[in-house]
């Protein structure tokens, strides 16, 4: 499958671009400014509204998306102070866990049968066709649900972020628009098994920590008992349900992304694959 981009190193990008040592940034900045050329081109003879520019982010649970969508805002704000841009996850158009109760996939939840995707490409539509005011869900990974009574907006934006395990998936019996044509840059961030299970032990041990006296909370009976049987749960739960959504449905959308980043074990980026045009 990767014969289908071109691998550039970190050190092959410096021999390249002196003095750049910031392949990302350099990235953002070519990508946004093609897309600026083009939709400059696209006004003057259609007098279109202003198209966001959207970026998806893809990759395993645990994979560090939300971090990494959080600090590709930061790079764009740098970047780009002029522009407005704002961080999304597709967790908000999961279906709510009363929801996936009464269907009885409960189990599955985070698998492609368990997402709102009318709602997902609804938005990203309203979002891509210059509209205001247009609302989306909200998640707590606190309570691991939808929040009730909530609802973010966006307004006015140049770029939206979206980031989340299925932002580059075909949705089952897809028909029409799916959510990843409306995506200007898609982004799948990669590792070895072994490291995203680390990361997703490492996250459980730290949601212990956090909930250790937040009675009511789901860690909260795992934080205070013994730790092998939070462990134990843990890793069949990454087994059972995280690791099979990753082979099955996760790691096969990774071809249809534009740019793919191998992370190492502290998170670091070891080499990129820019997809062949």
């Amino acid at each position: 499958m990767k014969n289908e981009f071109i691998h550039i190193t970190p050190q092959k990008w410096q021999e390249f671009n002196p003095p750049s040592t910031d392949f990302l940034a350099d990235y953002l900045v070519w990508q946004l400014k093609k897309y600026s050329n083009l939709q400059k081109e696209k006004k003057t003879f259609l007098e279109l509204k202003k198209a966001p520019f959207i970026i998806g982010v893809a990759g395993s649970v645990a994979a560090g998306k939300s971090t990494f969508a959080q600090k590709l805002n930061d790079l764009l704000a740098r970047k780009f102070p002029q522009l407005k841009s704002i961080v999304v996850s597709t967790d908000g158009f999961l279906m709510s866990n009363t929801e996936l109760q009464a269907k009885g996939i409960m189990e599955q939840k985070g698998f492609p049968v368990s997402f709102n995707w009318r709602a997902l490409t609804n938005f990203l539509c309203a979002v891509k066709s210059g509209k205001q005011n247009v609302p989306y869900r909200l998640y707590s990974q606190e309570i691991s649900d939808l929040v009730p009574d909530k609802l973010g907006k966006i307004n006015d934006i140049d770029i939206l972020i979206i980031e989340g395990i299925n932002i580059l998936q075909i949705p089952p019996n897809a028909q029409g628009q799916i959510p990843s044509d409306f995506l200007d840059l898609g982004i799948y961030l990669d590792s070895s098994d072994d490291n995203l299970e680390y990361w997703f032990m490492e996250r459980f041990h730290n949601l212990l920590k956090q909930n250790k006296d937040n009675p009511g909370n789901f860690y909260y009976e795992w934080a205070n008992g013994p730790i092998k049987k939070a462990d134990a749960m843990a890793k069949q739960v990454w087994r059972d349900v995280n690791y099979k959504n990753l082979v099955d449905y996760i790691a096969p959308s990774k071809e249809r992304a534009d740019l793919i980043i191998e992370k190492q074990k502290d998170h670091s980026f070891s080499d990129f694959y820019i997809k062949k045009f």
